[in-house]
């Protein structure tokens, strides 16, 4: 994500406010002083010694973690514990819950990745006063593969503040200089007297006491937690069905809606051609128009709203996109290849010279990828209750406690209601990929809410609703050239992708005035591969707008341009007449770290060993989310044109690994959630309208077509990158080039094969017609 705010905007942006860029500085700085993104003061609150911000102490000995940052199954919430139990000295045992907190602390801003910093390095005051900005809003947000890369630090700190509260406490209650006492088991140790404590009960001394302003970290050689794969806290709760999801919640009273949004993006409401009958259907208490651009109804059930739902006969707006085609779109995107005006991300060396020299050896193609869809399991839905005095609770399946909260407000204000307070409880999601960091279903159960006060009201959105009125991936088309030098390796790399702005996108629908397109690093990121040896490189894109809203979506721009450069440098290996794995390791030569998670997943993937008859094997790599991660896929493509993937390898360097198990886990699914979208996944217009509705037609793989994967994790002691994005960027382009070395054809466009049902309900995938 872009920087906030740079310096020259900040101050510029506060002498337009307050009259002189110094009035605006020294008030603004002022302010910003005061907000506490340290949070680590304690207090004693009942039972609870509330050590800080993220560490709570019971009398009985338990201790909650709080994490905010919501669990989707990515593993986090145990990592981020982990961190506190390793600084604190606590065993990673039943004793340690974890609990999203409802609270907007300062201190639980996601404030690093949006400045694009480490939040454990050493800062500038640019960076203070972009911290402390983001936080004051506060923003808290969960995405981008980093909670674990921004929370890291804070975690520990945290924890390490609790203990050296505790030490202090036991130094007291002991009569001894903190320096002859010890931690571990969660008790404080007295060893010349034999004398110990157990944390509980030093808990409510130590919580009045100041925390040290920066406590000191345990060293990489005492750890005894962090790097050892430990069970999953939300695990044993799962197995007994106990977590609430956002579509399980229950309230008093509650009431059900479903709703109807325009076929064509953009057009509203004219009228409801039968809203009397609608009203009359048994048990529906509301219909309901909802800015003009949608109609719910509200029931005693949801199958009652839905029911009602689906007699509704609603007069839409005529618009310009009404004939709208996928045709239409991918033809727009191929003129803006020819003859759009390129906004410029890189450029070092003179490309254009290049590929000016009579007789120079250039190889280019051009590839294609969709719209697609997320596909969450759990489909959008929102609880919302606006309760007497004006307080306003939610219960979402968010990734963002912020913007939810956010959403109350503005749901309700269409409503004409101005709640006091708005109260967000983050549920378990069932699956988020970047879709639920959207609340438009949130805003919509807030004006029903509004309209109903006192009742909860539950918003479900019928799975026809989640495919058809999404928030997609971009479809994009890149167009890669390359001069391959004397030795086959490129001389000159030029990338050219025409997409439609993600950034935008989402700032048409967020943000008071609309960002402009330019420099929208997520339409462009995949295609600068800084890591490879290229003299001459230079990537630009063009935004291609539509109607068609584009969202966050799991590895973002590296989902498509990774396809496209991964499997271009296949094609000029192929040109060079070089083997794939040799090609990469002459263009890494000066990259160790990430020639090193070729050569792993190379050697226990045995690329380059014989196949069996009709296997083939293909490789990709990517950086993205401060990690690296390399996989081979080994594919099976039949004479009949159906494509199995049957094994995928994967090499993967995360820098510090947290919790082993957690990061295996995340390659796993992020292979598995890259090879649907590669292989069968796709969205199409036709009229304006999208022409997927379920997964009758919008497929999901079977577990007899998952492919198995096996992943190691390369060594390193660098802090922690991220591992929830990584593994779903190289798997296109790797299937893709095995493909090419089965049948010596060259897919460029996704996705690469179509489902197809067979028999008793299974699925078969058969390669796709090329269309690049």
């Amino acid at each position: 994500m872009a920087k906030l705010l740079s310096r020259r905007t900040f101050l510029l942006t506060g002498a337009a406010l307050g009259g002189t860029a110094l009035v605006a500085a020294l008030g603004g700085l002022g302010y910003l002083a005061t907000v506490d993104v340290d949070g680590l003061g304690g207090f004693v609150d009942g039972d609870d010694a509330v050590m800080n911000a993220f560490v709570t102490l019971h009398d009985d000995g338990r201790v909650v973690v709080k994490v905010p940052r919501t669990e989707m199954g990515q593993g986090i919430h145990t990592g981020l514990a982990m961190l506190v139990a390793e600084e604190m000295d606590i065993p990673f045992d039943e004793r340690i819950s974890v609990e999203h907190p409802v609270e907007l602390l300062p201190v639980y801003a996601h404030w690093a990745q949006m400045l694009g910093v480490r939040p454990e390095e050493p800062q500038g005051p640019v960076t203070w006063i972009g911290r402390r900005l983001i936080s004051s809003i506060p923003l808290i947000t969960t995405g981008a593969s980093a909670s674990t890369l921004n929370l890291w630090h804070p975690m520990r700190v945290a924890g390490a503040a609790a203990r050296h509260m505790l030490l202090a406490a036991g130094a007291a209650r002991l009569g001894v200089p903190v320096a002859e006492l010890t931690t571990s088991d969660a008790a404080v140790h007295h060893a010349a007297s034999g004398r110990s404590i157990p944390y509980a009960d030093l808990a409510r001394q130590a919580a009045v006491l100041a925390p040290p302003d920066r406590p000191a970290l345990k060293p990489r050689s005492e750890w005894r937690i962090i790097g050892r794969s430990q069970r999953r806290v939300d695990i044993p709760a799962k197995v007994k069905g106990e977590p609430v999801f956002g579509i399980d919640v229950v309230l008093p009273d509650m009431l059900h809606a479903s709703i109807r949004h325009a076929p064509v993006f953009g057009t509203r409401v004219v009228r409801i051609a039968n809203e009397a009958e609608v009203r009359a259907e048994p048990d529906v208490l509301d219909v309901a128009i909802i800015e003009d651009r949608s109609v719910a109804v509200v029931a005693r059930s949801w199958w009652q709203a839905e029911t009602a739902a689906a007699r509704l006969d609603v007069e839409w707006s005529a618009s310009e996109a009404d004939a709208v085609s996928s045709d239409a779109l991918d033809a727009r995107l191929a003129d803006a290849l020819e003859g759009g005006e390129p906004y410029v991300h890189v450029e070092d060396g003179d490309v254009g010279a290049a590929l000016a020299v009579d007789g120079a050896r250039v190889v280019q193609a051009t590839y294609v990828a969709p719209l697609v869809a997320h596909a969450c399991m759990e489909s959008m839905n929102a609880t919302v209750v606006l309760r007497p005095g004006g307080r306003a609770e939610a219960w979402v399946p968010s990734q963002s406690i912020s913007l939810t909260r956010w959403a109350v407000f503005r749901g309700m204000g269409w409503a004409g209601v101005d709640p006091a307070e708005v109260v967000s409880h983050i549920t378990m999601n069932g699956g988020a990929f970047g879709r639920r960091t959207e609340t438009e279903v949130v805003a919509e159960a807030a004006f029903l809410a509004a309209r109903h006060p006192g009742r909860p009201v539950k918003l479900l959105w019928p799975r026809e609703e989640d495919i058809g009125r999404a928030m997609y991936r971009s479809h994009a088309r890149a167009r890669l050239t390359a001069v391959l030098g004397a030795d086959g390796l490129p001389a000159a790399w030029d990338a050219l992708v025409a997409a439609q702005s993600l950034m935008q996108s989402i700032g048409s629908r967020t943000l008071p005035i609309t960002p402009s397109p330019d420099g929208d690093r997520l339409t462009a990121e995949g295609l600068e591969k800084p890591y490879y040896a290229l003299p001459a490189r230079r990537v630009r894109s063009v935004h291609v707008p539509s109607h068609v809203p584009i969202g966050l979506w799991r590895s973002n721009g590296f989902s498509f341009n990774t396809f496209f450069a991964e499997s271009f440098v296949d094609e000029c290996a192929a040109a060079a007449e070089t083997d794939p794995v040799d090609y990469r390791r002459a263009l890494l030569a000066r990259s160790p770290r990430h020639l090193a998670v070729i050569e792993r997943v190379a050697a226990f993937s045995g690329w380059g060993a014989p196949m069996a008859a009709g296997r083939s094997r293909g490789i990709a790599m990517e950086h993205c989310f401060e990690s690296i991660v390399a996989v081979v896929a080994e594919v099976i493509v039949t004479g009949d044109g159906e494509v199995r993937v049957p094994r995928v390898f994967c090499a993967v360097d995360v820098g510090t690994v947290v919790n082993p198990d957690a990061v295996v886990a995340q390659m796993e699914g992020g292979i598995l959630f890259g090879l649907t979208t590669a292989l069968i996944s796709r969205v199409t217009l036709s009229d304006g309208r999208i022409e997927q509705s379920n997964f009758h037609d919008f497929t999901m793989p079977r577990l007899a077509n998952a492919p198995e994967v096996v992943v190691e994790i390369v060594p390193s002691e660098l802090p922690p990158g991220g591992a929830g994005e990584p593994g779903v960027a190289p798997i296109a382009a790797a299937v893709g080039n095995a493909i090419f070395a089965a049948t010596g054809t060259r897919p460029r466009s996704l996705p690469l094969a179509l489902a197809e049902t067979t028999g008793a309900g299974r699925l078969r995938t058969v390669l796709a017609a090329e269309a690049g």
